[in-house]
C-alpha cells in the first residue's frame, strides 16, 4: 500500500522481508517529490520495475502467429538507465513512436534495427519501428520492449544519490511504504522475527554444503586410492629391494605418501588451469543459462591456495592405505615373485560391519541432537564400512563361480583371490556412484516436492478454452455466439471437438446485499470452516518461543485433525470455484469414477458440495460456510472499522480426495452457489476441450493466432491452453548429473581394470603358453570389468541412498517446525539414474574391455 509505513527486516535479498507498521491504506500513490524530499540534495530518480517477468503484457505478431512480450514505458533519454547497466547492443534510444527490444525478444520475433514491431492488443497497439537492441545485465532471457507508447506500470524507482545511501535515508523511504536495496546496506543484518528464520535457513544451508563437500572428498579419495593401491602392489618388488637394503617401514611409507603429495599438487595445478579455462570459455553460456551477467572472471589467490591444500590433503589420504600396505611388504615373497596366502576376510568383514553400524548410529545421533560433525561422520563411516566389507564379499562371490562358464568363473575367482587389487578398484566406482546417486535423489525429490506444492486445477494434458470479457458492459455480450465462433476456430486446427462448459463461481455485487450508507458498497467473501471439535489444537496454543513452537508442532503431528499443509493454501476467501452437475466435469476435477462418481453427482444435484477436507464435514454430512460482508468507501477505498459482519450457512457435503480442486479445495453445485449468492459467467466463460489428440507447440501457437481475432463483434477475447505441470528441466538435469557421474565411473572402472590386467600380464602370458584360446583373455578382461563395475555400482547405490538419507534430514530441517505442514523431501527414487548406474555402466564398461583388450600376448620367461 503506497504511503503506508513499513519496517524492513532484510536488506540483501531480491524480495525484501518487511512488516506493515500501519494497515490503513492512504488511498493514494507516492509522488517523486516525496521521495526526493527524503534523499540528499542532488539525488535523481526514474521509474523502474526491479523484478523480471514484469511489465505490461502485450500481444505481438511473431513469425509463427502471435505471442506475448512485456512492455515498459521507460524514458531511455535519461542516462540513469545506462548508468544502472542498460546497454545498447545495436542502434540507439527510441524516439517518438519507436521501441527498443531485448535481445531475447529480437531473437524470438526475428526482428532487427529498422524492422517494425506489430502490437496486436494491449497498450501501444499498432506498428512501431525498432530503433535498437538492448540488454539489461540482470535480465538476459526476458522478452520485452521499451517505448513511450506502453502504459507505465512501474513498481519502483532507480535512485542515484551523490553519496552512498544511509540507513536513516532508507528508513525514511520505508516510512513512505517502500523497500530499499542498496550496496551500502548489504551488510545490514536481518531484524525482527525474520532474523531467527534467516539464521535457521543459513545454518541448514551451511550444513547441506558441508555434507556435499564431504561426499565429494570421499568420492575423490575412493577414486584416487585404488590407483595408489594397485600401483603399490605393482611396485612390491621395488619396496622389497628397498627393505632388503635397509629402508625402514617409515621410509617406505614416506616414499608412497610423497607420491600422493606430488600427484595431489599436479592434479591441483591441472585442475585450476582447466577449471579457470572452462569458466572463461563457458561464461557466456552460463550467463545465458542463469539469465544474468556475472561480475567478470575473478581468480582469488587465497581460495585457489586453499583448493591446492585440499588437493594435497586428498592426495595424502588417497595414498595412506597404500603406504601402510607397502611398509608391511614380505621381502622373501616379493623377491621370489610369490604371493602369500591371503587371510583375514572375516576380520575385514566384521570390522567393516562394525564401521557401517557406527556410521548408521552416527547418522541417527546426528539427526536427534542435530550435530553436523556426526552427520558428516555418518557419510564417511558408511562408505568406509562398505569398502572394508568388499574383500569378504568378493570371497563369498568367488564361490559362485563353480556354476558359471570359464571366463566369468575365472574373473570371479581371480577377484576373490586377488582382493588387494579388486577391492580398491571397486571402491573407486563405489565413491563415484555414491555421489551421483545422492545428488540425483536430491534433485528428484526436490522436483517432486515442487510438483506437490503447486496448485492443480485439471488433469495433466487437458485442454481448456477461456473466453474473457472485452467490453465495459458484460450485459451486451452474446456468450453463445462467442463460444460457437470459438469452437469453429478450434476445430479448424484440431479437428472435431466438444466444448464442455465449466462454471467458475465467485462472489459478486455483495452476494445480493446492499449498504444503506451513501457512497459505499458491500464486499462479500466466503470460506468454509471446520467444526470446533475438528479444528487443529495448534491454532489455540500460545507460542512464545522456539521451544513452545516445536512442542506445539510435535503435538500437531500426533493429532489426526492437524493435517493442514501449505500446499492446501485454502486460507483465503473462495474465488473462481468450479461447479457443475455434469459427470464429465466432476470426474475431471475430482478423479472420481464408478459408484463414487455417481454419489458425487447425486450430491451436487441435491444442492450439495464436494470438499477436499475430511475434517470440515460434520458427522451429519454438512459443511459450514462463513460469509463476511464488509462495507467500504467506493471513492477512497478505505475499509471502515467495525463494518464487517459474518453469517453462517450449512450445506450438504461429500468428502473427496484433493484431485484437481486446487487451493479452494471445493467444488460447488449450481444450487449451493445460488444459495450463497455466488455467480458465474458474468465476465468469463470456461470450457473443457474434448475429442482432440495431443497438441504440439506449433498447433497451440496457431490457435493463439486465430483467437487474436475479435470474437462476437470484438466483445470477447479467447485463450486456449494445455495443462502441463511437468518440469522437464529437472528431469534432464537429473539425467545430466547421473550421466556425468556415470562417465567418471566408467573412467574409474577402465583405469582400475587396466591396472589389474597389467598386473596380471604374466599370468595371461602363461595361460597362452599352456594352450588357452586367444579370445579367453578378452572375455576374461570383460568379465573382470563387469565384476568391478557391478560390485562398485551396487555398493555405491547403497552408500548413495544412505548419504541422501543424511542430507535429506538437513534439507527438511527448516520445514520441520512449522504449521501448516510444509511438503518435505521424500523418498522418490530416480529410476532412470538407477538404470544408468546399475545397468548401463557395467554393460558399457564390459563392452569397452572386450573391444580394447588384446587377444594375444608374447610369451615371457617367468621370474622365479
Amino acid at each position: 500500500m503506497p504511503g503506508a509505513p513499513i519496517e524492513q527486516h532484510s536488506w540483501n535479498e531480491l524480495w525484501p522481508y518487511y512488516d506493515m507498521v500501519d494497515w490503513d491504506d492512504p488511498g493514494r500513490g507516492v509522488t517523486d517529490q516525496e521521495i526526493l524530499a527524503e534523499l540528499p540534495v542532488g539525488s535523481w530518480i526514474v521509474p523502474y520495475t526491479p523484478y523480471n517477468q514484469s511489465g505490461t503484457s502485450v500481444q505481438v505478431e511473431t513469425p509463427d502467429g502471435l505471442g506475448q512480450i512485456f512492455g515498459f514505458a521507460y524514458n531511455l533519454g535519461d542516462s540513469l538507465y545506462e548508468d544502472a547497466g542498460l546497454e545498447y547492443l545495436e542502434g540507439s534510444a527510441p524516439g517518438r513512436g519507436e521501441v527498443v527490444l531485448s535481445s531475447a525478444a529480437a531473437a524470438y520475433l526475428e526482428l532487427g534495427v529498422g524492422d517494425e514491431l506489430s502490437v496486436e492488443e494491449g497498450s501501444g497497439a499498432g506498428a512501431h519501428e525498432v530503433s535498437g537492441i538492448v540488454e539489461l545485465p540482470w535480465n538476459l532471457n526476458d522478452r520485452y520492449a521499451i517505448g513511450g507508447m506502453f502504459s507505465d506500470e512501474s513498481s519502483g524507482w532507480l535512485v542515484d544519490t551523490p553519496e552512498p545511501l544511509t540507513m536513516e535515508q532508507a528508513e525514511a523511504l520505508n516510512a513512505l511504504g517502500m523497500t530499499v536495496w542498496s550496496k551500502s546496506l548489504l551488510d545490514t543484518p536481518p531484524s525482527g522475527d525474520y532474523a531467527d528464520t534467516a539464521a535457521a535457513v543459513n545454518d541448514s544451508e551451511l550444513t547441506i554444503y558441508g555434507l556435499i563437500v564431504i561426499v565429494v572428498v570421499m568420492e575423490v579419495v575412493l577414486l584416487a586410492g585404488p590407483a595408489f593401491a594397485i600401483s603399490a602392489r605393482r611396485r612390491t618388488r621395488e619396496f622389497a629391494l628397498m627393505s632388503a637394503n635397509g629402508a625402514t617401514p617409515a621410509q617406505i611409507r614416506t616414499t608412497v605418501l610423497a607420491g600422493g603429495v606430488l600427484f595431489g599438487l599436479l592434479a591441483a595445478v591441472a585442475a585450476l588451469v582447466i577449471g579457470v579455462g572452462l569458466v572463461a570459455a563457458g561464461l557466456p553460456w552460463l550467463e545465458q543459462l542463469v539469465g544474468h551477467r556475472s561480475a567478470g572472471l575473478k581468480v582469488m589467490p587465497a581460495l585457489q591456495a586453499a583448493l591446492v591444500g585440499v588437493a594435497i590433503a586428498t592426495g595424502l589420504l588417497s595414498a595412506l592405505a597404500a603406504a601402510v600396505s607397502a611398509s608391511r611388504v614380505n621381502v622373501v615373497e616379493a623377491l621370489t615373485g610369490r604371493a602369500g596366502r591371503r587371510k583375514g576376510s572375516k576380520k575385514w568383514l566384521f570390522g567393516g560391519l562394525g564401521v557401517l553400524a557406527a556410521g548408521i548410529a552416527a547418522g541417527v545421533g546426528g539427526v536427534i541432537v542435530w550435530n553436523v560433525q556426526l552427520l558428516a561422520a555418518a557419510i564417511v563411516l558408511a562408505q568406509l564400512g562398505l569398502v572394508a566389507c568388499t574383500p569378504a564379499l568378493l570371497m563369498f562371490a568367488a564361490r559362485l563361480g563353480k556354476w558359471l562358464p570359464l571366463a566369468p568363473r575365472m574373473a570371479l575367482r581371480e577377484a576373490g583371490r586377488n582382493r588387494g587389487s579388486a577391492a580398491p578398484a571397486i571402491a573407486a566406482v563405489l565413491g563415484v556412484v555414491a555421489a551421483g546417486m545422492a545428488f540425483s535423489m536430491i534433485v528428484t525429490a526436490d522436483s517432486v516436492r515442487q510438483e506437490q506444492s503447486q496448485e492443480r486445477l485439471l488433469p495433466q494434458g487437458d485442454m481448456t478454452l477461456s473466453l474473457y470479457m472485452n467490453t465495459p458492459d458484460p450485459e451486451t455480450i452474446d456468450w453463445d455466439a462467442a463460444s460457437a465462433e470459438a469452437e469453429t476456430l478450434v476445430e479448424a486446427n484440431l479437428g472435431e471437438v466438444r466444448l464442455v462448459p465449466v462454471a467458475m463461481y465467485s462472489p459478486s455485487d455483495g452476494c445480493g446485499e446492499t449498504s444503506d450508507e451513501p457512497g459505499t458498497a458491500v464486499d462479500c467473501q466466503w470460506q468454509f470452516v471446520r467444526p470446533e471439535e475438528n479444528r487443529c489444537p495448534y491454532w489455540e496454543t500460545e507460542v512464545s518461543d522456539d521451544d513452545s513452537m516445536r512442542a506445539a508442532v510435535e503435538a500437531a503431528r500426533e493429532d489426526e485433525r492437524c493435517d493442514e499443509t501449505s500446499a492446501d493454501a485454502g486460507w483465503g476467501s473462495l474465488y473462481s470455484v468450479p461447479g457443475s452437475t455434469d459427470p464429465e466435469v466432476v470426474a475431471a476435477y475430482t478423479d472420481l469414477e464408478g459408484d463414487e462418481l455417481d454419489r458425487a453427482v447425486a450430491m451436487l444435484e441435491a444442492g450439495g458440495v464436494l470438499v477436499a477436507d475430511e475434517h470440515a464435514v460434520t458427522d451429519d454430512g454438512m459443511l459450514t460456510m462463513v460469509r463476511s460482508l464488509t462495507v467500504y468507501d467506493e471513492e477512497e477505498g478505505i475499509v471502515d472499522e467495525g463494518t464487517a459482519e459474518t453469517s453462517e450457512l450449512a450445506v450438504p457435503a461429500m468428502y473427496v480426495e484433493r484431485g484437481q480442486l486446487g487451493y479452494n479445495r471445493l467444488f460447488l453445485s449450481p444450487g449451493a452457489a445460488e444459495e450463497m449468492g455466488m455467480t458465474a459467467g458474468l465476465w468469463e466463460q470456461n470450457f473443457l476441450v474434448r475429442g482432440a489428440g495431443e497438441v504440439d507447440e506449433a498447433a497451440a501457437e496457431a490457435l493463439a493466432a486465430d483467437f487474436s481475432q475479435e470474437l462476437a463483434g470484438g466483445e470477447v477475447y479467447a485463450y486456449f491452453s494445455v495443462v502441463d505441470y511437468t518440469d522437464p528441466f529437472m528431469f534432464y538435469f537429473t539425467i545430466a548429473v547421473t550421466g556425468l557421474c556415470a562417465l567418471v565411473a566408467l573412467g574409474a572402472t577402465a583405469v582400475s581394470t587396466g591396472l589389474i590386467i597389467a598386473e596380471q600380464r604374466k599370468d595371461m602370458a602363461t595361460l597362452g603358453a599352456v594352450g588357452a584360446a586367444p579370445g579367453l583373455r578378452k572375455r576374461f578382461a570383460m568379465w573382470q570389468t563387469a565384476v568391478i563395475a557391478l560390485f562398485g555400482a551396487g555398493l555405491g547405490t547403497v552408500a548413495g541412498v544412505f548419504g541422501y538419507a543424511v542430507i535429506r534430514e538437513a534439507l527438511n530441517r527448516p520445514y520441520r517446525w512449522s504449521y501448516p505442514f510444509e511438503v518435505m523431501y521424500g523418498w522418490e527414487l530416480p529410476w532412470a539414474s538407477f538404470a544408468i548406474m546399475l545397468l548401463a555402466v557395467p554393460l558399457v564398461a564390459a563392452a569397452g574391455a572386450l573391444l580394447f583388450t588384446k587377444a594375444t600376448l608374447p610369451s615371457e620367461r617367468r621370474i622365479t
